[in-house]
């Protein structure tokens, strides 16, 4: 039996639509094939579905699915370990210090492996400082020395004394570190050739040079008293920027002539005063003789401090703190910020050390992003006497892969302080007593088989019956509207014969 109706889809559609149906439909017993145009479209609306059905059964299948059960803490030891990367934005790292304390008492507990580095007002970091490790002044003195004897070994003391006058005076001037290193002190004038200030100045340097550095005509070089009274040397050195200029470059320099008094860990002061021989004298005596105020960049100024690492304490409720005015100055409690920006802070077991983001891989969305739900995350006190203080609620969790990791809840709050009370940037945490069971859950091989040939014969048999149903429609349409026109002609016929 076959069906004609007016065609409402464009022809080159409709060929392709009858074309499937007839090629779709060659296995179907006869009694259920109607080559029709509807029949083409629902047959290739069949195959877009079966074929959706597919690629998402697909995806289910090779994508793991979760299911979470509870059960009480389990844990393998007493130590939890707090990992943490925060800036404090307006203290000074020998004015911060990092402490953890059991809840209600003053009792620090923690085993500490940290460090705080000094952040310019450029937001770039300084050098590492390890609390409670600094070296004692001897042991770094004769570190110091070791250093220097090794440097002359290796680049010759000829070669490390030599001004970088030029690339060409038989020198290889290659590492200028080991030139810093490589002295007590290191008086350098940045310079160019073409500068007309650095050819007027360079008799004065000359004459200053051969005093300080000593050696012409059997002169002895002049010292200079650190704060320890020890007396140290100031290697006077003269660097040409226009054939080293990479060097200038990375060092800041944008100015000639441009002086530097260098230390040998890297730190210096620039000199800005008059470029005359008392004035230099008393600037190197100066700044030999003091400790604090030396920096290792030329645009380094310290304002904050970064403190990262991490902390083993005991699996009880406790608070961390990032503590102000524990160094040697005492702060002013009416202008003490605590502004701070948390770049990280998670909990891991002490087994994982420094590794501890390890235990996350494989883990569910849903819990990797109470891993660390405060990372990048910045609070800043508005007015003075207030501190931010952040509750935590711990709670372990085991992997499919039987290792421990820890989601935590944050609320945080700004609290008023005493006004003759130094604000502390507080973590309260607390360890939930139960434990969060992760189990992987896989669809075995002939279940997915199974569920994917019923739903794609599913999906065809469905649209098989939609078609089916709106050729039903249509054809009873049809016949209605043939019924009826049929019916207006002889109505018209009786008029005319009362007529």
């Amino acid at each position: 039996r076959a069906h004609c109706f007016p065609s409402r889809v464009p022809e080159p559609l409709a060929v392709w639509s009858a074309m499937l149906a007839t090629s779709a439909a060659r296995w179907l017993p006869r009694d259920f094939v109607v080559s029709s145009q509807t029949g083409g479209l629902f047959t290739l609306l069949a195959y877009c579905a079966m074929l959706l059905v597919f690629v998402s059964e697909c995806v289910a299948f090779l994508a793991p699915s979760f299911s979470t059960t509870m059960m009480l803490d389990r844990h393998d030891g007493d130590l939890i370990q707090i990992n943490f990367d925060v800036d404090m934005y307006d203290i000074e790292c020998r004015n911060l210090h990092v402490a953890v304390f059991a809840q209600g008492s003053e009792e620090r507990v923690s085993y500490q492996d940290f460090w705080l580095r000094p952040i310019d007002r450029n937001g770039m970091l300084g050098n590492a400082i390890k609390p409670g490790q600094a070296e004692k002044p001897e042991d770094a003195e004769a570190e110091h020395r070791r250093s220097m004897e090794k440097l002359a070994k290796e680049d010759g003391k000829a070669e490390l004394d030599s001004d970088w006058d030029s690339s060409h005076d038989g020198f290889n001037h290659k590492h200028f570190d080991h030139v810093i290193a490589a002295h007590d002190y290191t008086f350098i004038n940045f310079f160019a050739t073409w500068c007309s200030h650095c050819r007027q100045f360079a008799p004065a340097w000359a004459e200053l040079a051969a005093k300080v550095n000593g050696g012409e005509n059997g002169t002895a070089a002049m010292v200079f008293k650190d704060k320890s009274g020890v007396e140290r040397s100031v290697r006077m050195i003269k660097m040409n920027c226009v054939d080293f200029q990479g060097i200038c470059r990375e060092k800041g320099i944008d100015a000639f002539p441009t002086l530097r008094l260098y230390k040998s860990d890297g730190n210096m002061f620039v000199f800005g005063g008059k470029r005359v021989e008392e004035a230099l004298v008393d600037f190197i005596t100066k700044r030999v003789g003091q400790d604090a105020g030396w920096s290792k960049d030329h645009n380094h100024f310290e304002y904050g401090c970064n403190a990262k690492g991490r902390l083993e304490v005991p699996r009880v409720p406790g608070r961390f703190e990032l503590t102000a005015g524990t160094g040697d100055q005492n702060l002013n409690s009416k202008m003490t910020n605590v502004s701070h920006f948390i770049k990280h802070l998670s909990f891991s077991d002490p087994n994982d050390g420094r590794y501890h983001r390890k235990p996350w891989a494989g883990l569910p969305r849903d819990v990797t992003r109470h891993i660390n739900p405060v990372d990048g995350q910045i609070f800043v006190s508005h007015n003075f006497h207030e501190t931010w203080i952040h509750d935590l609620k711990v709670v372990s969790t085991v992997s499919p892969k039987e290792k421990t990791v820890y989601q935590f809840s944050h609320q945080k709050r700004l609290s008023a302080v005493d006004p003759e009370e130094i604000p502390q940037a507080r973590f309260h945490f607390d360890i939930e007593p139960f434990s969060i069971l992760i189990k992987s859950e896989s669809k075995k091989w002939y279940d997915f088989g199974t569920s994917l040939l019923a739903i794609m014969g599913g999906a065809f048999v469905v649209m098989r019956l939609m078609s089916r149903v709106s050729l039903a429609t249509s054809t009873s349409l049809q016949r209605l509207m043939k019924s009826a026109s049929g019916s207006a002609r002889a109505g018209g016929e009786v008029i005319g014969h009362f007529d």
